[in-house]
């Protein structure tokens, strides 16, 4: 795969999920956004509180991996007012949330790949002409 690729939070938490230690190696120089953070912690979160599917333990384990994984990647914060602008202007437009959208216009500002699992998002992402892939069509391909 040539061109650099952007993960969201669902394919990164699938990606642990399906290849737990070698993650890190397919990860591992990627890119991402600092909402991720928020993002993982949340539905970790959900998986232990709501679903009760992981135990706190777990879900703390799970999320110091991440965080160290995310260490190994490259991170962009949202810092331009302008840029927040035509986040909300492409999430109203897409009838996505913002927080969506800004993986979007990332994409499309930098002409990445985005990694997702979102349905809905790698819908929008196509309405827009960024390029998705899933985890398993990520993983399909590294072998």
């Amino acid at each position: 795969m040539n061109k650099p690729l952007l993960f969201d939070a669902s394919s990164i938490l699938t990606l642990l999920r399906l290849l737990g230690g070698k993650a890190p190696d397919l990860l591992r120089g990627g890119y991402t956004i600092s909402l991720v953070y928020y993002e993982v912690g949340n539905a970790l979160w959900r998986e232990h509180l709501l679903l009760k599917r992981i135990t706190s333990r777990e879900a703390l384990k799970i999320l110091k991996t991440i965080f160290m994984v995310l260490r190994t990647m490259d991170v962009t914060a949202l810092r331009d007012e302008r840029l927040g602008e035509e986040i909300f202007n492409l999430a109203s437009s897409l009838n996505i949330t913002y927080y969506a959208a800004s993986y979007l216009v990332e994409a499309l500002k930098t002409g990445k790949t985005l990694v997702t699992d979102d349905r809905k998002l790698s819908e929008a992402a196509g309405r827009i002409g960024v390029k998705t892939l899933t985890s398993r069509g990520l993983i399909e391909d590294y072998r």
